[in-house]
């Protein structure tokens, strides 16, 4: 009896040690590898986040659809990230990896949601919670859930900035069945708004980090499919990606979800290389076999995933990496720090 309380006491204290042990999201500093991914429904296996913590990623960054709620009901909402919270294999991963990130449409509360959604602030308050966001931080005291984060200093300084695709969309129109995609293009139609450009505009301006991450939930550089992405808001996606360049911020980065597929994609704007990651989905997958991006570097990955990031602080490169659930590699992409 006696070592079978002492077996109970050891495994408390390893606990115990394990969450003192464990950095809070603005004590991390020497950041070498971040974990991301998105589309994740909380009703299905989450045994993956044991896979996920096995490479013990300094971070992980959800890029949205973090549940799947799609209701008017808070207290429905609220109930399935609470499942989505208490799940063992979550539970025993953010015990150990400090958590970030943003919002898609699901989680929002509508599909394709946009501005229209009358309970965005109620949901907003929902997502806080869920990534334990402290009551004192500034998302707190303007519309939607768009923030920034910097970790460590100098020459080993990286600045996450998250946007915020839903909060302040315009509604887009849908596209005849018999169109080339779902959705007509809105020309002039906003995105972020005016007041999160001009925060986007001076987080990249005034940056001095080594790495810019900026997390969108929709793709930013793909422009080929029929779904929801920047491209369906042209004037958006010049302005943005001319902001990037103009800014003069160091290694800007974009990571993205939505899709249901994992890809990299590289665009070259105003002779500076631009690069997207999409990592997406964590529990299903795209249906399909083959999807054409031009601006596709490496493979196609239908099936569940999740992506790496991992910093070569020495040698100045980052190593992009995409795993299946088995931990397979199915995507590198090495890209040099200037």
């Amino acid at each position: 009896m006696y070592q079978i309380y002492a077996l109970i006491l050891s495994i408390l204290l390893l606990s115990a040690c394990s969450l003192q042990n464990k950095p809070g999201l603005y004590e991390l500093t020497d950041i070498q590898s971040i974990a991301f991914g998105s589309c994740n429904k909380q009703d299905l296996d989450q045994s993956f986040w044991t896979t996920i913590q096995a490479k013990n990623p300094d971070l992980w960054i959800w890029l949205g659809d973090n549940i799947y709620a799609d209701t008017e009901d808070m207290s429905a909402m609220q109930a399935k990230y609470q499942q989505q919270k208490t799940n063992p294999h979550y539970q025993r991963f953010i015990e150990d990896i400090p958590i970030t990130g943003i919002w898609d449409d699901h989680d929002y509360g509508q599909n394709d949601g946009n501005h229209t959604f009358a309970f965005k602030e109620e949901s907003k308050q929902h997502f806080l919670d869920f990534l334990d966001i402290a009551k004192d931080n500034p998302v707190n005291l303007h519309p939607g859930i768009y923030r920034s984060e910097t970790f460590g200093l100098p020459p080993k300084q990286i600045k996450i900035i998250h946007l915020d695709t839903r909060t302040f969309q315009d509604p887009l129109e849908k596209a005849p069945q018999s169109a080339e995609k779902n959705y007509v293009t809105h020309e002039n139609g906003q995105l972020l708004g005016t007041t999160q450009w001009q925060w986007l505009t001076d987080e990249l301006t005034n940056s001095q980090a080594n790495i810019n991450i900026i997390t969108s939930s929709l793709q930013v550089i793909a422009e080929d499919h029929r779904y929801e992405m920047w491209s369906n808001f042209p004037s958006q996606r010049e302005q943005l990606f001319n902001l990037v360049v103009s800014s003069g911020a160091n290694n800007p980065l974009f990571m993205s979800g939505d899709r249901h597929l994992s890809e990299i994609s590289e665009l070259v704007w105003k002779g500076q290389k631009l690069i997207d990651i999409t990592s997406s989905g964590l529990t299903h997958s795209f249906s399909g076999n083959e999807e054409y991006n031009q601006h596709r570097v490496g493979n196609l990955i239908t099936t569940e995933s999740f992506s790496m990031l991992t910093i070569d602080w020495s040698e100045q490169f980052i190593d992009l990496q995409q795993y299946d659930m088995e931990s397979n590699l199915l995507n590198s992409h090495l890209i040099g720090l200037k």
